[in-house]
């Protein structure tokens, strides 16, 4: 595949906007050369990182008004059954995103389509990861679904299928994919962390990349928004880490020989050096873009090419903006914008 532009500005996901026109004609202004499809959970309930996906899962029940996800009873081995079948089948119609709750994702497509111009080599998209789906939905008895492996499967399974349908469709614009596995409940594994070790978390990772690539090329990041084991995460089969370089950068470097073998052999780093929660208006983008310059010196000091590393590395807000005010989402995306400029021109 085609190398990520360096310094290419992009999104995590969630939007907080009202209007799908404006939202693309804002991503691409402010991500080019990496437009990204943007999530509209103000605009619809069921557009949730969890229920969005799960509406599409045959074994879970979704009540969209009530924000709530039932997991099957009655009939669960007959949804299971469908579900198998529908994998073995590779039907990745199936795995299609709803067209109420993720009307922007089409929008997204037709965009470009109708226009060369808008994310001329990649486009971006996103799934949530098995990890934080499976831990945010529980059995009547309280369990969640990643401790029970009956379940657990299918959901891994049903991720990659859902990724995997968006790089196909991607795929049919002409242009390549990248897609992010959206993270957070990664955030602080090795405490109170469910009951997965660190193996069954890189090979839940791994499978549900290999599921994303089984309909044609594609990248796969993964986006963390706190800290976690980076170690885990960068010996997994991800090409992107996207982590808060605003928050934990520091945390971040202490794995700098991971981070360097990740590098040597392909990997993207997505600096989400742009806050979001914790945006003032007293932050500039030359203040960012100085702390970031500082931080890539650092890890090229340690023994990785300078060049190399400037080549592979991207430029994202710390997280997703659905939380914030639209006032707050517009000066955070220019931001992002303004410090993808700086990288580019200046440099490190």
């Amino acid at each position: 595949m085609n190398a990520l532009p360096a310094f290419a500005s992009t999104g995590v996901g969630t939007v907080p906007f009202l209007e799908v026109p404006e939202t693309l004609d804002r991503i691409a202004r402010d991500c080019p050369d990496l437009p990204y499809w943007p999530q509209m959970i103000r605009m619809h309930p069921g557009a949730d990182m969890i229920l969005q996906f799960a509406e599409i899962l045959p074994f879970l029940i979704v009540d969209t008004g009530q924000r709530k996800i039932i997991v099957e009873s009655e009939h669960r081995e007959e949804a299971l059954a469908e579900f198998y079948e529908r994998i073995m089948a590779g039907d990745l119609d199936y795995f299609a995103l709803p067209h109420d709750s993720a009307n922007s994702f089409y929008a997204f497509l037709d965009r470009a389509k109708a226009d060369p111009d808008f994310g001329p080599v990649y486009l971006k998209g996103q799934v949530t990861g098995p990890i934080t789906f499976g831990q945010a939905i529980r059995t009547a008895e309280g369990k969640s679904l990643i401790d029970d492996p009956e379940i657990a499967d299918p959901i891994v399974k049903g991720l990659g299928a859902i990724a995997a349908w968006q790089v196909r469709e991607i795929n049919a614009t002409g242009r390549s994919p990248l897609i992010f596995i959206d993270e957070p409940s990664l955030t602080g594994f090795g405490s109170a962390f469910s009951t997965l070790n660190r193996e069954e978390v890189i090979r839940m990772l791994n499978e549900t990349i290999e599921t994303a690539h089984s309909s044609g090329p594609v990248l796969t990041g993964i986006h963390v928004c706190g800290n976690t084991d980076w170690g885990m995460v960068l010996s997994s089969n991800l090409d992107v880490i996207n982590f808060d370089a605003f928050g934990y950068l520091d945390a971040f470097l202490l794995y700098t020989e991971d981070i360097i073998r990740f590098i040597e052999r392909g990997g993207y780093l997505a600096w989400g050096i742009v806050p979001t929660l914790d945006y003032s208006e007293d932050i500039s983008a030359a203040e960012l873009a100085s702390r970031l310059k500082t931080a890539i010196l650092g890890l090229a000091g340690q023994g990785i090419d300078l060049e190399l590393l400037k080549n592979r590395s991207l430029i994202t807000p710390a997280c997703g903006l659905g939380p914030l005010s639209e006032y707050v989402a517009k000066r955070v995306s220019g931001l992002t914008a303004r410090i993808s400029e700086i990288m580019r021109e200046e440099g490190p």
